[in-house]
């Protein structure tokens, strides 16, 4: 008989290494993306005017995605992202849900930050990865069936059950 105080704490040891190595995976990533901030000029500078200047809680993930005109892809949090253009001698602009501002203009600066809150008041459910469909939840359901509608999703088909090999007569009563 195994002794469950070993198996706890080997669990224990693999689930402390397996978080560590994770946190260690997303410093590095975090490393990458605030080099990619710092490294070229004036981008630090529109990404504090977009967000704020603890934009570094915001962000899990800077890319160049082209390299002229300069383009930045930033990623948030919650997997939204926007993009942001050098267009040369200092100028910025950024593209947030498919529009585009001229961050060097108030008004627009506005609106792009207005965009950029947009996208982070956007979440998605817990364990909802990408090529995993969303798992419907029980008062999705209730509703349906109270309100008569016809389900989303067809009942899955159940297996024909298999042909005994040989037939068996049944059994004779007495």
């Amino acid at each position: 008989m195994v002794n469950k105080k070993l198996i706890v704490e080997k669990y224990i040891k693999v689930a402390v290494r397996k978080a560590l190595a994770e946190q260690e995976a997303k410093e590095k990533q975090a490393v990458k993306s605030m080099y990619l901030i710092y490294r070229f000029p004036g981008l630090k500078k529109v990404v504090e005017d977009l967000m704020s200047p603890s934009f570094g809680r915001y962000i899990t993930e800077v890319n160049v995605i082209a390299p002229k005109p300069t383009t930045f892809n930033i990623k948030l949090i919650n997997e939204q992202e926007f993009n942001i253009v050098y267009d040369g001698k200092k100028n910025y602009t950024a593209k947030v849900a498919g529009k585009k501002y001229n961050v060097q203009q108030l008004g627009e600066l506005e609106r792009a930050q207005q965009g950029i809150a947009n996208l982070l008041e956007l979440q998605y459910a817990v364990g909802d990865k990408e090529g995993e469909a969303p798992k419907p939840d029980a008062g999705a359901e209730a509703f349906t069936a109270a309100a008569g509608a016809p389900e989303t999703t067809p009942p899955a088909e159940e297996p024909a059950p298999e042909a005994p090999a040989e037939e068996t007569p049944p059994p004779a009563e007495a």
